[in-house]
């Protein structure tokens, strides 16, 4: 303890002895270790770190799985599991997310989100109110509806005013009475990284918004369920009696649950279903930051080597005086690790700062609020200082075992300064895998960023320019199917009458949004005695001039009009993929479809060929895909998109107040640009741009910094070499020459090495490319050449200063 107290103070010592070299080294740690130390903050935030409820070990989440796909329980599945289980105190149930939902006041009608859960959701997950009480279990009643609500503290106290009367007092939500019966706890806000306003019970679905959300439907699947042991009882004992519980329930329901087994994990913000999408974002970005570390680690090995050099003599002399090998060694090693662990310092700092950075480029997602905390916890702080001892001894080893080996006598004599050349093999090689890193990353911030202008040129199949769009939810304010189509109408005709608007059009949801709708699909003579037979098809239910709207072409045929009512026959809109796919060589019109949906056939005739598009992300390849029309299968949630002919910014304040004059109780759920709308199905593409280019960016002046040190020291090495050429007659064109021929090497081998793994390592990031190959030669070249330009220019400016070198001067160099 005592030598280890003796080796801690003299690396103090020797670190204050140089503040500017100890900066640097610290600085470039502390940048290194801070990008790992982001990134591990949010995927402990949303994989590690447990949800803040009581016992979180012994909550699991429920899921189902069939042949490695994952869903969520039905509500029969749920209730199923919830009654037969003994494995489980209590098994809790909750709408995949929360709900937006109007809270009408008499000054103004807000929007909220509302998460229906089951009425044991706080008790399982051992919270108690701060205010007032959870739900009871007769408020899971549909007979007997009880309108209550538990509020989120959040909500309470920006809202309300934190009113400590606020139990027992009503709000309006959606034209509903609700009573408020308790508070949530500050440090709660769900086991979702959605943040509610508050939580309603099941029994209160339809007065929410959710009547779509089927209460007896084996296939429907929109419960999160999680469950708590019981006392004693390990999580393979559950996960086996889950297991012949979804045996029974596929005898009793083979059709629904055939091949559906039970799939139980540690519950955490980011469900099951959604985990393995996390995971592989959280893997990439990892490996993106570990990168840079490494480079971080060279150049800090790198500037060791250099002052291990300059302190050859003082070495040699420890030795002579009895230091063993092994102990010059420890200390170098502890010397490290002081640099690495005063680098953790600067990196948990940044990341106070980065993490709020990170998180305002979250998307702003309609229809619920994605929020999330990524607090510096003990984990993220254990990991920092793990990461940064390993650091210390991965980039102190190397230069400890340099330093200590070697014959003191030989050391103390003076050397003769050709062997500076020998002696920076290493850092020679450190420099090298400092570009060769530095362009894989810049390379993939290339693409990144070359595959996100790409994106404003493919072929979207609509038009984004002067529309804007405005969602609502009629179910939100009870409206019929006929108060719906009334609303409808004169919607449309008050908006179209709005100076400055082109055209309107309604939609149930716009491409490229977060959700799917699928439906099986028979052309017309084909054999339809089992659904086996169908074929997929995504669609989309929209109205009255919508293609004109949305400036999608109709190659053939027309689009919906008036003549197509409720009562009239069902007309389809197909695209041109699925016109080729399903009458090959035919002329499509006047055609006929069999659609099922919910165990129910519809025929419906084509009338029209719209042009193909995209409708779940830009990248994906041409797909079969129909529209259906608006007037024949109505739905309360929808978009309506208008087409201005200036800035649509100018029309949004009174397409609002239209919203308000005819429906004062209506809150919007989405106000914005249909630029602004397809930006969100680019954020994955645009967050890894970011990263990649931060990081490449600081790789790349990492390794600058190494190519100008080697080059600088190199020069000082070869002083009095440099002196006798130009003594001799060398011009200093020569002598630059001689002197940049080493980093025009050194960056040649870095950018070789670097483009091989480019090539293999690029593929990873394909799925986030638009119109853009994971190997495109144009940005490989202009890349590489990029960085050889500027790592010559750092080799240049010590190789400059060489040239002016006095031949007297460097005669008399020590």
């Amino acid at each position: 303890m005592e030598t280890l107290l003796q080796d801690l103070r003299y690396g103090f010592r020797m670190l204050a002895r140089n503040p500017g070299f100890t900066a640097v080294i610290v600085l470039s740690l502390g940048l290194g270790l801070g990008a790992n130390t982001t990134i591990f903050s949010f995927i402990n935030a949303l994989l590690l770190r447990p949800p803040a409820i009581e016992s979180p070990g012994e909550v699991l989440e429920i899921s189902e799985t069939r042949r490695g796909e994952l869903r969520t329980l039905s509500m029969p599945s749920y209730l199923y599991y919830r009654d037969h289980s003994r494995t489980f105190s209590g098994i809790l149930a909750a709408a995949i997310i929360p709900k937006a939902a109007a809270w009408v006041r008499p000054e103004q009608t807000e929007l909220v989100y509302a998460h229906v859960v089951s009425a044991n959701y706080f008790s399982v997950l051992g919270i108690r109110p701060a205010l007032g009480r959870g739900f009871l279990p007769a408020e899971d009643d549909a007979e007997g509806k009880s309108p209550v609500v538990v509020l989120a503290d959040s909500f309470w106290r920006r809202r309300l005013g934190a009113d400590p009367a606020i139990i027992g007092k009503n709000l309006t939500i959606n034209r509903h009475s609700f009573t408020v019966v308790g508070v949530a706890p500050s440090y709660f806000t769900g086991t979702q990284p959605f943040k509610p306003d508050f939580w309603a019970p099941l029994s209160v679905l339809e007065e929410i918004g959710w009547s779509g959300a089927s209460r007896t439907s084996w296939t429907h699947a929109w419960i999160y369920a999680a469950g708590r042991l019981q006392k004693g009882v390990r999580p393979s004992q559950a996960q086996a009696e889950l297991n012949v519980l979804a045996g029974q329930l596929e005898q009793s329901s083979p059709n629904a649950n055939k091949g559906w087994g039970v799939a139980l994990s540690p519950v955490s913000l980011a469900p099951r279903f959604v985990r393995n999408v996390v995971a592989g974002f959280g893997g990439l970005l990892m490996a993106v930051v570990v990168l840079v570390l490494l480079v971080a680690c060279a150049n800090a090995a790198g500037l060791l080597t250099v002052r291990a050099s300059q302190q050859r003599r003082e070495t040699a002399i420890r030795s002579a005086l009895g230091a063993s090998r092994l102990r010059l060694m420890r200390q170098a090693l502890t010397e490290s690790i002081l640099f690495s662990c005063l680098g953790g310092v600067v990196a948990l700092l940044m990341t106070f700062w980065t993490s709020s950075l990170l998180l305002s480029l979250k998307p702003s997602i309609a229809m619920f609020p994605i929020e999330f905390d990524v607090p510096v916890d003990s984990g993220v702080v254990a990991f920092t200082l793990l990461l940064s001892i390993l650091t210390g001894v991965v980039f102190g080893i190397v230069p400890a075992a340099r330093s200590s080996r070697f014959v003191p006598a030989a050391a103390l004599k003076e050397e003769a300064s050709g062997g500076g050349q020998r002696r920076s093999r290493f850092r020679s090689l450190l420099v090298v895998a400092q570009l060769a890193v530095s362009l894989v990353l810049l390379l993939g911030a290339g693409l990144c960023l070359k595959s996100l202008l790409n994106a404003w040129s493919i072929d979207k199949g609509f038009e984004t320019r002067n529309r804007f769009l405005a969602s609502f939810d009629l179910e939100n304010v009870g409206y019929s199917r006929a108060q719906g189509e009334e609303f409808h109408r004169r919607l449309i005709e008050r908006v179209e009458a709005l100076p400055g608007v082109l055209a309107v059009g309604l939609a149930d949801e716009l491409p490229l949004g977060a959700t799917k709708s699928d439906v099986e699909v028979f052309a017309e003579g084909q054999d339809t005695a089992t659904k086996e037979q169908a074929i997929t098809v995504s669609n989309r239910i929209v109205g009255p001039r919508y293609f004109q709207v949305m400036g999608t072409p109709l190659l053939r045929g027309r689009e919906f009009g008036p003549q197509d009512r409720a009562d009239s026959p069902k007309v389809v809109v197909i695209n041109e993929v699925m016109a080729r796919q399903f009458w090959p060589g035919r002329d499509p019109l006047g055609q006929r479809l069999t659609v099922i949906e919910g165990g129910k056939r519809t025929s419906l005739e084509v009338v029209g060929v719209a042009k193909t598009g995209k409708y779940l992300s830009l990248g994906e390849s041409p797909v079969p895909f129909m529209y259906r029309c608006l007037a024949q299968e109505y739905r309360p949630a929808a978009t309506m998109v208008v087409r201005a002919v200036t800035d649509p910014r100018l029309l949004m304040t009174a397409v609002r107040r239209e919203f308000q004059q005819l429906e004062p109780n209506l809150a919007l759920n989405q106000l914005c640009t249909l630029d602004e709308y397809v930006k969100l199905s680019l954020f994955l593409a645009r967050i890894t741009s970011v990263l990649l280019g931060a990081s490449g960016l600081l790789a790349v002046l990492l390794a600058l910094a190494g190519v100008y040190s080697i080059t600088a020291f190199d020069v000082a090495q070869r002083t009095r070499e440099i002196g006798i050429r130009m003594a001799l007659g060398a011009r200093r064109m020569d002598v630059m020459g001689l002197v940049m021929r080493r980093g025009l090497l050194l960056t040649s081998a870095g950018l070789v090495i670097g483009l091989a793994g480019a090539f293999a390592l690029t593929r990873f990031l394909s799925y986030l490319l638009y119109g853009l190959s994971p190997t495109d030669p144009v940005t490989f070249v202009v890349v590489a050449v990029l960085l050889a330009a500027v790592s010559m220019l750092a080799g240049y400016i010590p190789a400059r200063r060489a040239t002016r070198v006095d031949p007297m001067l460097a005669l008399r160099y020590e």
